[in-house]
């Protein structure tokens, strides 16, 4: 178990003042310490901290919200992963075949004149509609461009399982996003199943968090192309809302799939 006071420790060895260290208690009985970060620090800092997690045990994310602001549900909310084979990525993607497959009618230039026949099949097509016009963007021009305002926050949690926090602070929340039948949204449990497998697969760790967005670190991000391709599809399954970020499965697979750094967001 972490200690106590390590948190408060790590926050001013990251140069935060002990009087500007906020502290929250959660309502499933953690700890939630938060303290201001000059926006164009906040990766630095977020680096210096995930370093030490082994030695301190809290895990470090940049976020726009300050503890005393965070919100909770009453309940982390009960997981799909009856309703999805296992791995649980796969069955979210099997959950939204029909919609992935109607995605490929938007390759530009298209990808041939036959129906796609299955998953299989879309992530042949996608690799040879991928554009290479642009390297994928970093997590600085993310967090600086995506954003009305840089986020300026760097919140430390006592955990050792990094990727099931979103069961421990009730974020991202993404009630439009309903892929289970019933026109169920994906829980708080979801969210963490999905980060886990990610994790064990490319070893990514969440960098950023909040309500409705989230930045992963990716340590092993896909390079062979249909990989690449299989992961894009991951990517939309999980977060649809792509369209309105950097576009559909193409650009997912050009500029995010291969990149160091996963970024989601949920309208």
């Amino acid at each position: 178990m972490p200690r106590a006071d390590a948190g408060a420790t790590l926050a001013t060895e990251l140069g935060a003042r002990a009087q500007d260290v906020q502290r929250v208690r959660t309502p499933r009985g953690g700890t939630l310490l938060g303290f201001r970060c000059p926006p164009d620090a906040c990766l630095d800092v977020w680096r210096r901290a995930r370093e030490r997690h082994a030695d301190t045990g809290w895990w470090p994310f940049i976020t726009h919200t300050q503890p005393s602001d965070w919100e909770w549900a009453d309940l982390p909310g009960d997981s799909h992963r009856d309703e999805a084979r296992v791995p649980f990525v796969d069955g979210l993607v099997e959950l939204q075949a029909g919609e992935l497959l109607r995605e490929a009618e938007t390759f530009r230039p298209p990808t041939g004149r036959l129906p796609v026949r299955d998953l299989d099949d879309l992530a042949g097509r996608l690799t040879a509609a991928v554009p290479h016009s642009a390297p994928p963007r970093p997590a600085e021009t993310r967090l600086a461009t995506f954003f009305a305002r840089p986020p300026e926050w760097i919140c430390l949690v006592p955990t050792g399982d990094p990727a099931g926090l979103p069961e421990l602070l009730d974020a991202p929340d993404t009630p439009n996003h309903t892929p289970f039948p019933g026109r169920e949204s994906l829980s708080y449990r979801d969210h963490a199943d999905v980060l886990r497998e990610w994790h064990d697969r490319f070893g990514a760790e969440i960098c950023y968090l909040d309500t409705d967005a989230l930045l992963l670190s990716v340590e092993k991000p896909p390079t062979d192309p249909l990989q690449v391709a299989r992961v894009a599809i991951e990517h939309y399954a999980y977060c649809p809302d792509f369209d309105q970020l950097i576009g559909g499965l193409p650009e997912i697979a050009a500029h995010q799939a291969p990149a160091r750094f996963w970024f989601f967001w949920w309208d």
